[in-house]
C-alpha cells in the first residue's frame, strides 16, 4: 500500500471576493498578450471546438439508466489519449487492473496493438462504445498552444464529451493533462455534478526519455472536486495508492493544477537565467559550462541549470502561457519571451559573425541535434529546429542539420545530413557547427578533431 501524506492546513490567505475565480476568457477579446487595465497580461482559453454536455437528454438513454459503479466493483481503467503520458498509465496502471487504451488515432491504436501484444489485460480502442466497463477514466490529452499563444483546450473538452457519452454514474474522472489554474473546474465540474461522477486532477510527471526514477516511485499528487461530488478525492486515492508508492493529497484541484505549472515554470526561469550568464560571459573569455559546474560544487542553496538554445517539448515552453491565461507573473513573462526568441537570436548573433568573416560565397552551417531532447526523436518546440529555421528564412546561410533519431521529414523544408556523412573530411567543409542537443547514437568527439570550424557547444 502507497504512503499516503495528509493534506497540510491552508494558510490564511485573503478569500477573493463571493469565492469568485478568474475567468479564463476574457470577454471581448481573444487576442494574446493584451494589457488589461495597463497591468496584465492575459492569455485567453480557445474557443473550443465543441464543450463538455453535462445535460442528460443528449445522452444515450440507455446508458443513464445502466447500473451505477460501486465501490466493490473490479476497477477497470480506461486511459483517454495514448501518447507518451497515456502509454504510461497503461503500462503502470495495467500491472494491477484491466486496461482499456483509447485514442482518436487509427495509427497510434494499431502501434501499440502491437508493443503490447500478449498482455491480456491491456486492450486498446478507437471506439466509444469500448468504454462503457470502464469504472474509472483517466484524461492524458495533448494540451496546447495555438500558433498565436491561446491555450487549445478542444482535445481536453471533446475527450470529455466522449467520457460524458459512456461514463456510468459513480465513475470516477481525473484530468491528468496539465491545465490552467481552474480548468478542471470549469471543463469537469458541471459534468461531474449532472452525472454524477467523482472527479479530480492528478497532474502527470513524466519526463520522456527518463527512465530513473520509474514512474510508480514518483510522489502522486491528486485532488478531487470534493464540494461537487463529496467523496471524490477518497475514490481516487483508492486506486491510486495501490500503483504509486507514494500519494500526496492536496485540498482541491486548483492547488494540483498550479503546483504543475510552478514546478515546470521555475525550470523555465532558471534556464533563461543560465542562459543570460552564458551570454555575459562570451564578452569575457569565460566558458559557462565552467561556471556551472563550479558552482555545483556548493553542497546547499544552488541547483544546477545549464544553459542552451532554448527548451523543448509539450511541458516547459507550453506551461507558461497557461499559467498567464489569468494569473499575473511578470517575471515569468520575461523568461518566456526571452526563451522563446533565443534561438533567432542565436542565429542572428551568428550570422553578423559570419557576415564579417566570410566573404565571396555562401557561410556554410550545420545544427547538430535537432530532437527537443537528447533521446527524443521528435521536434515539437525543439529550439534546435527553430535555430535550423530562424537560419534557413535568413538566405545568409547554406544550412542543414544532423540528429540520428531525426527523420528528414519532419524538417522537410532544410536539408539533413545523412549519417554516413558524419565524418571529419564532410564536417569539415562547414564555417560553423553548432551542437544544439548531444543526440544518442552520434559521437561528438569527431568535432575536437576539426581544424578551421567553429564549433558553437550549447550542451554539456
Amino acid at each position: 500500500m502507497a504512503q499516503v501524506m495528509p493534506p497540510k492546513p491552508m494558510a490564511n490567505l485573503p478569500a477573493l471576493a463571493e469565492n469568485k475565480t478568474l475567468p479564463l476568457t476574457p470577454p471581448g477579446d481573444s487576442s494574446p498578450w493584451q494589457r488589461l487595465d495597463n497591468s496584465f497580461t492575459f492569455y485567453p482559453d480557445s474557443p473550443p471546438l465543441s464543450s463538455p454536455s453535462s445535460d442528460t437528454d443528449d445522452l444515450d438513454q440507455s446508458l443513464c439508466q445502466s447500473v451505477e459503479v460501486s465501490q466493490n466493483d473490479e476497477p477497470v481503467i480506461a486511459v483517454i489519449g495514448v501518447g507518451y503520458v497515456g502509454t504510461h498509465l497503461v503500462s503502470s496502471f495495467s500491472s494491477k487492473y484491466q486496461v482499456i487504451g483509447f485514442d482518436v488515432s487509427a495509427k497510434r491504436i494499431e502501434s501499440l496493438g502491437v508493443e503490447y501484444q500478449g498482455q491480456e489485460n491491456v486492450h486498446f480502442s478507437r471506439e466509444s462504445q469500448d468504454l462503457r466497463r470502464a469504472t474509472h477514466f483517466l484524461i492524458s490529452v495533448p494540451t496546447l498552444l495555438r500558433p498565436d499563444k491561446t491555450i487549445d483546450s478542444s482535445y481536453l473538452r471533446d475527450a470529455l464529451n466522449t467520457v460524458g457519452e459512456v461514463a456510468r454514474s459513480g465513475s470516477t474522472v481525473v484530468i491528468e493533462s496539465s491545465v490552467a489554474v481552474g480548468m478542471t473546474r470549469q471543463v469537469l465540474g458541471p459534468l461531474a455534478a449532472n452525472r454524477q461522477f467523482f472527479a479530480g486532477m492528478s497532474p502527470e510527471r513524466v519526463d520522456p526519455g527518463r527512465v530513473e526514477p520509474p514512474v510508480q516511485s514518483i510522489p502522486k499528487i491528486i485532488s478531487g472536486l470534493d464540494d461537487v461530488t463529496p467523496g471524490s478525492l477518497d475514490a481516487i486515492n483508492r486506486v491510486y495508492s495501490t500503483i504509486f508508492e507514494t500519494v500526496v493529497p492536496v485540498s482541491k484541484p486548483e492547488v494540483a493544477e498550479m503546483m504543475k505549472l510552478y514546478e515546470n515554470c521555475q525550470r523555465m526561469v532558471c534556464i533563461a537565467y543560465a542562459n543570460e550568464m552564458a551570454d555575459a560571459c562570451i564578452p569575457h573569455g569565460i566558458d559557462p559550462y565552467e561556471v556551472c559546474e563550479a558552482a555545483s560544487t556548493k553542497p546547499f542553496g544552488y541547483m544546477p541549470y545549464s544553459p542552451g538554445v532554448g527548451v523543448g517539448g509539450h511541458c516547459i515552453p507550453v506551461n507558461p502561457f497557461y499559467l498567464l491565461s489569468n494569473s499575473h507573473f511578470p517575471l515569468l513573462e520575461c523568461a518566456t519571451l526571452a526563451m522563446h526568441s533565443r534561438p533567432s537570436r542565436l542565429a542572428e548573433r551568428m550570422l553578423k559573425r559570419l557576415r564579417q568573416r566570410v566573404t565571396g560565397r555562401t557561410p556554410r552551417v550545420l545544427v547538430a541535434g535537432v530532437g527537443f531532447k537528447a533521446g527524443q526523436p521528435q521536434i515539437d518546440n525543439s529550439p534546435g529546429a527553430d535555430l535550423v529555421k530562424s537560419l534557413a528564412v535568413s538566405r545568409e546561410v547554406d544550412v542543414c542539420w544532423a540528429d540520428s533519431l531525426v527523420k528528414q521529414s519532419a524538417l522537410p523544408q532544410v536539408r539533413r545530413l545523412l549519417d554516413e556523412d558524419w565524418r571529419k573530411d564532410v564536417l569539415r567543409k562547414f564555417d560553423i557547427i553548432v551542437v544544439a542537443s548531444r543526440q544518442t547514437d552520434m559521437s561528438f568527439d569527431i568535432l575536437d578533431e576539426l581544424d578551421g570550424v567553429e564549433i558553437e557547444r550549447w550542451c554539456q
